[in-house]
């Protein structure tokens, strides 16, 4: 073959083929500093605006102008806020304050919550069912207490004659703090119970706390103010080791949080 043979000439690069590799050249540099602009603080991305504007203006950049219009150029270079100064201005200003208004709030809720709690410890005294009732708050809720024995005979659901005068005191005090929700917790003690009603404490639990809210419920309580759960045996005041502490277990919750 000879050197001006055909199949020895090289193929033509076409024309376009450069404008192409110039464009994807363009989008790749634009959208790596997309990204980087997304990664940026406010801080940083001044400082950076500045380095582009005294690159691309003779005039430097102009700090005194306002920070949307400094594109216009200016004579000193924007220097990055101090984070130190960040923290110890108006930002930390801000959070201090909004921290304040938090506590000051919690505290308020904890003597209101306390307040209440004691004013029901005195109606439950003033009705003298403080044997069979007890108060107490950990700040945030107030729990009622009800012994279980004095409401339920032993492995049944049904309320007993005594639960009526208990259920008056306290429909009295629901009514009055209208604002509380009502959390309504069945326990029991550990020993196994199987019957034709119920194959375990769960079952007993659970049917004892939805019997309570129903006779609140027919006594005119807002049932979206209330709700049952049963604990079975999960949740002991005290071991259940012998007669007595068993006793303290089989009990009732009410649990009144403010909404």
């Amino acid at each position: 073959m000879k050197a001006n043979d055909p199949l020895f000439e090289e193929d033509e690069v076409p024309g376009w083929i450069f404008t192409f590799a110039d464009l994807m050249s363009l989008l790749l540099v634009f959208f790596i500093l997309l990204f980087s602009l997304s990664k940026l603080t406010d801080t940083v991305l001044e400082s950076a605006l500045s380095s582009i504007q005294i690159a691309m203006n003779s005039k430097g950049s102009n700090p005194e102008q306002d920070k949307a219009k400094r594109s216009n150029g200016g004579a000193v270079e924007i220097k990055p806020i101090d984070p130190k100064t960040m923290v110890d201005g108006d930002l930390n200003s801000a959070a201090i304050t909004a921290a304040k208004k938090e506590i000051q709030e919690k505290i308020s809720e904890e003597k209101e919550i306390t307040k209440a709690s004691e004013e029901i410890s005195s109606q439950i005294s003033q009705s003298r069912l403080s044997r069979a009732v007890k108060v107490n708050n950990d700040g945030e809720s107030i729990t009622i207490t009800v012994d279980g024995k004095t409401l339920f005979e032993s492995g049944d659901a049904e309320l007993s004659f005594d639960s009526d005068y208990i259920f008056q005191e306290l429909l009295k005090i629901f009514l009055f703090y209208f604002e509380f929700s009502i959390n309504i917790k069945g326990h029991t003690d550990d020993i196994p119970i199987s019957t034709p009603k119920f194959d375990s404490n769960w079952e007993l639990s659970a049917i004892r706390a939805t019997t309570v809210l129903r006779s609140f419920l027919e006594e005119g309580i807002d049932a979206r103010r209330m709700t049952a759960t049963g604990y079975a045996d999960s949740a002991p005041l005290a071991e259940n080791n012998n007669e007595a502490n068993r006793a303290l277990n089989r009990r009732v919750e009410f649990v009144l949080k403010k909404n």
